[in-house]
């Protein structure tokens, strides 16, 4: 009877790594897409080739395209609006790790949002004139890129939502608001002095709490 005990439990130990190892290939994220020439950002309405700089993607369940994004606040702010939906299966961002120029990325690296360093308050705006999270898939990169260009490293879950809903003004805008070939807003809603475009009746920071 001992044996047979004995025999069962290490049978059903030797078992255990297996099954994890199923559970972890069954919640496996679905890997990053490639932009679309269609692909059109979900709160400006505009198509992404429109505009340079970092773009995002979130791959919701029940849905084969990606709900895309123009910018990374954008991406951010989409994990934090509490009308958009929380079911995604990742989030994904452009990679500036081996970007020579941020404002010309190769927008076939990606990063998963969650576990990028994100270089806020730097002198560089985004793709849409506005103070952009810059997000590198290492930490080194991160930190070179903010130690010459100004800003804050930090990691995903570090970002507060004021500085995604009503970010401050990119470094170059404290002193010339309105610098030339950088407009402050556009058709989607974005404007240097408010907070991210999203469905009418938006939200500021401070009238809802992080869901991410």
């Amino acid at each position: 009877m001992r044996t047979t005990l004995k025999a069962t439990l290490l049978a059903a130990a030797l078992l255990l790594p297996l099954s994890a190892c199923k559970e972890e290939v069954a919640v496996a994220p679905p890997p990053p897409q490639a932009i679309a020439a269609d692909a059109v950002g979900h709160y400006c309405g505009m198509n992404l080739s429109d505009h340079d700089g970092p773009k995002g993607q979130v791959i919701l369940k029940g849905r084969e395209k990606p709900v895309w994004m123009s910018s990374v606040r954008d991406t951010l702010a989409f994990t934090m609006l509490p009308e958009e939906p929380k079911d995604y299966r990742a989030v994904y961002v452009t990679d500036l790790t081996r970007a020579a120029d941020p404002a010309k990325p190769d927008l076939g690296a990606w990063v998963d949002a969650r576990k990028a360093w994100y270089v806020l308050g730097s002198a560089m705006k985004g793709g849409m004139g506005e103070a952009e999270p810059l997000p590198f898939a290492e930490e080194a990169a991160a930190r070179a890129f903010a130690a010459k260009n100004g800003g804050t490293v930090k990691r995903f879950a570090d970002v507060k939502e004021d500085e995604i809903l009503q970010p401050p003004l990119a470094a170059e805008e404290e002193h010339n608001s309105h610098p030339a070939g950088h407009p402050t807003g556009h058709a989607g809603g974005h404007s240097g002095d408010q907070h991210v475009a999203h469905k009418p009746g938006g939200h500021g920071a401070g009238q809802h709490g992080v869901t991410r």
